[in-house]
């Protein structure tokens, strides 16, 4: 006979990156009723950050992992990347800890076995807390035998009070036919929701149709739910933030064995979002490959794979194929800079989703892609391709946003995860940890006031010494310019020597470029400071002027970079 479901019982149990955008575009008027320009900042309607997914509080639980029926220990490890000098990272598990100082860049692998795992219990406290004194991504990876399983881990600030539930995954031989599925024997199991929560005593719900479920969660523990029967869970409800996963400890997978199956879900978005669906990853195993969207959704798109390059939902999306199940990045997290974290003794790789025409912008550490092969995104304006990876590294974009899973492959089964994004603001020059910083001076100053105008506030006026820089200026103050929110022209750290009459810039660096109105500057009886024409209609050229006239200053800081290989 087919075993039911039986109820658990329930008992008592980036700095977030998330940089708000602060333009700031105040005119105020002097008593003699001339305008007066407030410190702005130059990052003009740059993106607001959404979702981050480094932190400095994260909390992490390894689910009980059967993968190949092995009665052996799992070697669960925490892969933890610092993003900076410096970074004091503990690891804490009820009254054990563990410190260790990273450095930019660091990956630190903490290693934990079977005394972690949750294993079947219905609420437990084997709740790990990642907590780092600097920005930090953390991975989590799960390894038994032969299977592999990752996934990213949010931290506390980006996690929310309310998720969908996806449908659970026709998997034969796990879920399908239903009388194989069965709670005693746990690669038959119901798939499963873990709840995590973080510092506050917590009421959580499970919520279906005409159905509720509730448990109280006293801090740091988590709650293991059942999926399946005749109770069909929509929402997770909680009355503080929580972490929720979604998974099974051996669903089947193609080679008659089983791995462990487990995502961790995004909060419920706000209105509808728009999914790219990588079709790479559903590469022999097309007729094995859906996607699991929250109830809501399921009935209105269809979920078996044909080619659904572009989704619109209000829902969520997690792609499902035997082994890997792998939520999927909207359109409007996009970013420009992940860490990939490389897993020892598997095949790595990432799979990359770019905009077309800018392709040629991707980055792997300090370097462009090889022969990369692209594959379009049918009906949209994207391309994805794959990229072999062999250590630690950072994919970011020069110009744009795009989206990056790691995926790792073992024996023959494919698992991944998102990989973790730590900027959404491109750079030309690298992965951005901090944005660069324009500020036009509140005041018109002379040349040499200018200077000291910005040094007073730890920057200093502006070299345009390189033709990316002076696009990447182009760019930002054409989607910003208002008119009358910055001024016509403004000072650049560009001065011509008295001595010899030859142009410099004052950071020394090599005068190599340049951007004259008229295609080169006045003989040398005109002015000897460089100015900077505002308005985009005359393509930001140059002009020289008196030095000792007032004009607003552009003072300028460079952007904290990220690197690994």
């Amino acid at each position: 006979m087919p075993c039911k479901y039986p109820a658990l019982t329930d008992k008592r149990t980036c700095i977030s990156v998330r940089v708000a955008q602060t333009t700031r575009l105040k005119r105020r008027m002097l008593a003699k009723g001339h305008l007066y320009f407030a410190v702005l900042l130059f990052l003009l309607k740059r993106a607001t950050e959404t979702r981050c997914t480094s932190g400095s509080n994260f909390l992490v639980v390894f689910p009980e992992n059967i993968a190949y029926f092995y009665p052996e220990e799992p070697h669960n490890q925490l892969h933890v990347t610092a993003l900076h000098d410096n970074t004091k990272v503990t690891v804490a598990i009820r009254q054990q800890t563990h410190t260790e100082i990273l450095v930019k860049a660091q990956t630190r692998r903490f290693f934990s076995y079977g005394t972690t795992e949750l294993g079947r219990e219905n609420v437990s406290d084997k709740v790990l807390r990642v907590s780092s004194t600097r920005q930090v991504t953390v991975q989590v990876v799960s390894v038994k035998a032969g299977s592999v399983q990752s996934a990213r881990v949010l931290p506390v600030d980006a996690l929310g009070t309310e998720y969908l539930v996806p449908r659970v995954p026709e998997n034969q031989n796990t879920t399908q036919p239903p009388d194989v599925v069965c709670a005693y024997m746990t690669e038959f199991a119901p798939f499963r929701l873990i709840v995590v929560n973080a510092e506050k005593v917590n009421t959580v719900s499970l919520e279906g149709d005409n159905i509720t479920k509730e448990v109280e969660l006293e801090p740091h523990h988590a709650a293991q739910f059942w999926l399946g029967g005749n109770e069909v869970w929509r929402v997770v409800r909680a009355k503080h933030p929580v972490a929720v996963l979604f998974g099974h400890p051996c669903a089947a997978t193609l080679n008659c064995g089983c791995s462990m199956l487990y995502v961790t879900l995004n909060p419920k978005p706000h209105g509808k979002m728009a999914f790219l669906v990588p079709p790479l990853l559903s590469q022999a195993s097309e007729d094995q490959t859906a996607l699991l969207l929250s109830q809501e959704d399921a009935s209105s798109v269809d979920s078996s794979y044909p080619g659904w390059p572009l989704l619109e939902l209000s829902g969520i999306a997690v792609l499902h194929r035997p082994g890997l199940l792998l939520p999927l990045i909207p359109q409007s997290e996009l970013a420009s800079c992940y860490v990939v974290n490389a897993i020892p003794d598997v095949y790595n790789f990432a799979v990359i989703l770019v905009h077309k025409d800018l392709a040629t912008g991707v980055r792997v550490g300090s370097s462009p892609l090889e022969d990369p092969t692209w594959l379009t995104l049918t009906g949209t304006d994207y391309v994805s391709t794959v990229v072999t990876l062999s250590l630690d590294s950072a994919i970011w974009h020069t110009s744009d946003k795009m989206a990056v899973y790691y995926i790792g492959q073992k024996g023959g089964v494919l698992f991944g995860n998102p990989a973790p994004a730590i900027s959404q603001t491109s750079d030309y020059r690298g992965c951005v940890l901090s944005p660069d910083v324009w500020e036009i001076g509140s005041e018109a100053l002379g040349w040499q006031e200018s200077i000291k105008f910005c040094r007073d506030r730890n920057l200093r006026l502006v070299s345009l010494s390189s033709l990316q820089l002076m696009e990447q200026v182009q760019v930002r103050v054409r989607q910003g310019y208002t008119g009358d929110s910055v001024p016509r022209r403004a000072w650049i750290g560009l001065r011509r020597s008295t001595l010899t009459g030859a142009w410099y810039w004052i950071d020394r660096a090599p005068f190599t470029v340049s951007n004259w109105q008229g295609g080169k500057p006045e003989d040398t009886h005109g002015g000897h400071c460089g100015t900077i024409n505002l308005e985009p209609s005359q393509d930001f050229g140059w002009s020289h002027e008196d030095c000792c006239q007032d004009v607003h200053p552009i003072c300028y800081r460079e952007p904290q970079l990220f690197t690994t290989q």
